[in-house]
């Protein structure tokens, strides 16, 4: 069986490139890989895929046999059956072994990613208890990056069929896979670039996005249902569909320019947007609006804000503040703790129909037992106020 020498291989495409007078990045341009793919190829690591032969050999100005062969033929040479079998064959185990070594190095990346998603997950669940914060809404975001991803990872087809290329088609199904991009017509030059946004969109779903989350509910201090949702929609529609109309538009027609056209507004991003900010207020406002609002003036202030608990201490706080808790139903309400060293304190709390549970105003140092489950909608103002509050 004819076998390539990766090394005479090499060092034959070395000797092409500078004849042409190419760098290995310019070279990696035309052909739409890395240059540390076109290194590899030079030093004998790894060989081309077989769907770019013909491409490499046209830059090169060489036959795809003389590629093979690793040799220039001055003068067409005969070839016998048996020779021309092997090639066939080589060319056959090259793309075999080259979807092999991706599939791989594809499913390497994703079981990493798995692994650091579920460790993630673990040790968000043992803070939980400490931080006393809401896990359920991470759930479905890594569920669906992991299940999604293990498509887009180890089945999506890194290659369309060659009819893309001869038509102008904007949607793609496949499986679980449908895309319906218009105003992009996807083909061999930009799926290459899709592809790699989609995994680089479920990675960050299982790697990234956890991060965020814990961002926003203890470093930031939002109330996590409502921002989520914006966060969310920011996530799928953003970091998903966006990537894909640019990379699409952009890779649309290879290294040629676009064609000339009378210029027409982008509207699908602009429509994608206003979607995303039109769901995301809508659904903010189902949950019950934004978590924490507020004026005046703080000085010295730190606060610890979660889904049920929020406490604050301070130096001066002249001003009001508000913010969303959820009381569990298991539980008979909460408690408020006042400590006043300077000025007043006025605290009104009231339920999600509106309705006012407790108020009392000038509130002094103590304990306030308030009885109330589900949403409430807690209200604190302040005049030259120096001390702290512990709702839980």
């Amino acid at each position: 069986m004819y076998e390539i020498d990766r090394e005479k291989f090499g060092e034959f495409l070395a000797e092409l490139r500078k004849e042409k007078g190419i760098k290995q990045k310019e070279l990696a341009e035309k052909l739409y890989v890395s240059d540390k793919a076109v290194s590899k190829w030079e030093t004998g690591h790894s060989i081309p895929d077989v769907s770019l032969l013909v491409p490499l050999a046209e830059v090169l100005g060489v036959t795809v046999t003389e590629l093979l062969e690793c040799k220039r033929m001055d003068a067409p040479e005969s070839m016998d059956a048996s020779r021309a079998d092997d090639l066939v064959k080589t060319v056959i185990e090259l793309s075999e072994e080259e979807r092999s070594r991706k599939r791989k190095g594809n499913m390497l990346i994703y079981l990493i990613c798995v692994f650091v998603a579920c460790v993630e997950m673990y040790c968000l669940y043992r803070l939980s208890e400490i931080w006393d914060f809401f896990l359920v809404p991470l759930l479905p975001v890594v569920g669906l990056s992991i299940l999604f991803g293990a498509y887009i990872w180890l089945f999506i087809k890194e290659k369309l069929p060659s009819y893309y290329d001869e038509n102008k088609i904007n949607v793609y199904v496949d499986g679980v896979l449908h895309i319906n991009m218009p105003g992009v017509c996807f083909n061999n030059n930009n799926w290459p670039y899709i592809v790699r946004a989609l995994r680089m969109w479920s990675a960050s779903g299982m790697v990234v996005f956890p991060m965020i989350y814990v961002l926003l509910e203890k470093v930031i201090g939002y109330d996590i249902p409502g921002v989520l949702l914006v966060v969310l929609l920011t996530f799928f529609l953003g970091g998903l569909f966006v990537p894909i109309y640019v990379l699409g538009r952009k890779h649309q027609y290879g290294d040629k320019p676009a064609p000339r056209v009378k210029a027409a507004p982008q509207k699908s991003i602009f429509v994608l947007v206003v979607i995303a900010v039109v769901m995301g207020l809508a659904m903010w406002g189902l949950l019950g609006g934004v978590g924490t609002i507020s004026s005046g003036t703080r000085v010295m202030y730190v606060s610890n804000e979660g889904r049920s608990h929020w406490s604050a201490s301070y130096q001066y706080f002249n001003g009001f503040i508000q913010r969303n808790l959820w009381v569990a139903e298991n539980e008979d309400g909460f408690d408020v703790v006042i400590t006043s060293e300077e000025g007043s304190m006025d605290v009104e709390v009231r339920d999600e129909n509106g309705n006012v549970i407790f108020a009392q105003e000038n509130i002094q140092t103590g304990t306030y037992e308030i009885k109330a489950t589900g949403k409430v909608v807690v209200r604190i103002d302040c005049e030259k106020h120096r001390g702290s509050f512990d709702i839980r």
